[in-house]
Order: C-alpha cells, then structure tokens, then sequence
C-alpha cells in the first residue's frame, strides 16, 4: 500500500509593525518571525501607511506616537483605503495614551488597545494569533 503525503502551501500571516523604537521593533520582529509570522517593520508613520497598502498585512500594530505623524492619521490614513484598508485589522501599543484619547481619535474596540508597560512578549503574541485567527 502506498501511502501519499500531502502538501498544504499555507501562507504565513503577515504582521506590520508601526513602531519607531528600533528596540522594540525589532524584539517584536523576533518574536513574531520566531512564531512563522512574516513580519514588516515600518519606523515611522508615513511609511507604514505606504507598507500597510502595498503588502495589505494581516494585521498592524500600531503605536500612536511617531516621529512624522501621529498613529491616528496613520489608522485613518489606513481606513481611508476603501478596498483593503477600511476593514484591515489594528491593534494599537501605545505607552502615553488613555483609552479616552484613543477613542475620541479612532472608532477601535478596546481589546484592540494595548498598554506598553502592561504586557509581555507573551501576551502579546496571544493577543496576535486572535487577532490574525479572526
């Protein structure tokens, strides 16, 4: 009996990093290429708006403040696209913001909020592969 083997191409998710802390974005490009993600790093706001159209990531995170313009006009920027962008997932980090302030600037779900000193590489990683399970 021969048996037969079969091959799935399955595509890895795709995670855009928003983040102009060289440190950080390039711990969580670690952790995310570590765990089969693809990951894209973008150091400011204007070129993550330009990485999240051209490559349509399955998810961004995203934090809000950045060297040329705010993490705001990068979301709305983002939700402005009308085929891929209106619905693209984001998360925002964001280590200076309260969630009033976020939600008076952006229409986001809180679970899509999170605080850089409240979490791990870990929960982070959770909060990822349900973001990008959705």
């Amino acid at each position: 009996m021969v048996s037969t083997v079969l091959f799935i191409d399955m595509k890895q998710s795709t995670v855009l990093i928003v983040e102009d802390s060289p440190y950080l974005a390039e711990s969580l490009q670690d952790l995310l290429e570590m765990n089969d993600f693809t990951a894209i790093v973008a150091p400011n706001g204007k070129q993550g708006v330009a990485l999240a159209l051209q490559h349509k990531p399955d998810l961004i995170l995203l934090d809000i403040r950045l060297p040329d313009i705010t993490g705001y006009d990068v979301f709305n920027q983002i939700r402005s696209d009308e085929e891929w962008g209106k619905n693209a997932s984001i998360s925002i980090l964001t280590a200076s913001e309260s969630i009033d302030t976020i939600s008076k600037n952006i229409n986001l779900p809180i679970e899509n909020v999170l605080f850089k000193p409240d979490w791990s590489l870990g929960d982070l990683l959770v909060h990822i592969k349900k973001r990008v399970v959705e």
